[in-house]
């Protein structure tokens, strides 16, 4: 045990995301985003089945969780961009079509954002093997071989620890996600800020390439503009992502564990996005 529980240190880092700009010291919120893991996802005017239909969303589109609270028991009250018109729309959602981005996940660096980087260090990938995750193991295992969380935080059965560390040459922040008291998923911020955002787009492809190499081709790669035209002016990729115009996400099975990497943006703020978790205790399509 202790050495698969080594073994998450490292791998953590093809887990989960970077929000990599805090817009001012001391502000902490609640960032809840959902992805559309079906293939059609409408969004309804009302929380009911017949209901129009304002919206429909394809596979690996995100939108905000505008309110905690489900409707009728199993809708969510969502906020999007439309991608026909670009208006801001809500609308409602089935929750078994979405999953959880950052479920409930704070802004817990309440320090002043740091300097944007000019030439980022890239990810040092050289020797990296895939991880051996026990996965199932209780809350006193992790703090045994991580020692104290800086930050803790519940949420209905979901726990998340979290630490400070460097990983592959970057500094991140890393999430244990213990779902019933028992670990199923890790998850990994980066807390780097690029000056050139065309770095996260080149980051993303040479961790995508690393994974592809390992793994093979992902079961799902998508590439979403919601702006067509954006696309087709061919303006820097870096700068679609930021304007949350693009998107990024890739998807593996390894063993019984899923990959999962993705890069969005909006307003200036930069998801870059990792996750690897149990997929015996996750709907499979949606880890």
């Amino acid at each position: 045990m202790g050495n698969a529980m080594k073994a998450m240190r490292f791998p953590v880092l093809f887990l989960l995301g970077a929000c990599v700009v805090l817009a001012s010291a001391a502000r902490a919120e609640i960032v809840v985003r959902l992805e559309a893991t079906a293939e059609s996802v409408p969004v309804h005017l009302e929380p009911d089945d017949g209901s129009p239909v304002v919206e429909t969303l394809s596979r690996g589109d995100v939108v905000k969780l505008s309110s905690p609270i489900k409707f009728r028991t199993h809708w969510y009250y969502v906020l999007f961009v439309s991608s026909r018109s670009g208006r801001t729309l809500t609308g409602y959602v089935v929750d078994g079509l979405v999953r959880k981005l950052n479920s409930t996940l704070k802004v817990v660096d309440l320090t002043p954002a740091a300097p944007a980087i000019d030439d980022p260090a890239e990810f040092d990938l050289r020797g990296t093997a895939l991880p051996e995750i026990e996965w199932g193991v209780p809350e006193s295992v992790i703090l045994r071989s991580e020692g104290r969380p800086f930050d803790r935080e519940h949420s209905g059965d979901m726990e998340f620890l979290r630490y400070h560390r460097e990983l592959l040459g970057k500094k991140c922040l890393v999430t244990y996600v213990l779902i019933g008291r028992k670990l199923g998923s890790v998850r990994i911020h980066l807390l780097e800020r690029y000056a050139n955002k065309d770095r996260y787009v080149a980051d993303y492809n040479s961790v995508r390439d690393f994974l592809n190499a390992k793994l093979g081709s992902p079961r799902y790669d998508n590439v979403i503009w919601k702006d067509r035209a954006y696309a087709e002016r061919g303006d820097d990729l870096g700068t679609a992502v930021t304007s949350g115009t693009l998107s990024l996400s890739s998807e593996w099975a390894y063993r019984d564990m899923g990959l999962r990497i993705s890069l969005s943006g909006e307003n200036s703020e930069v998801l870059f996005a990792a996750e690897i978790s149990d997929l015996k205790t996750r709907n499979p399509t949606s880890f």
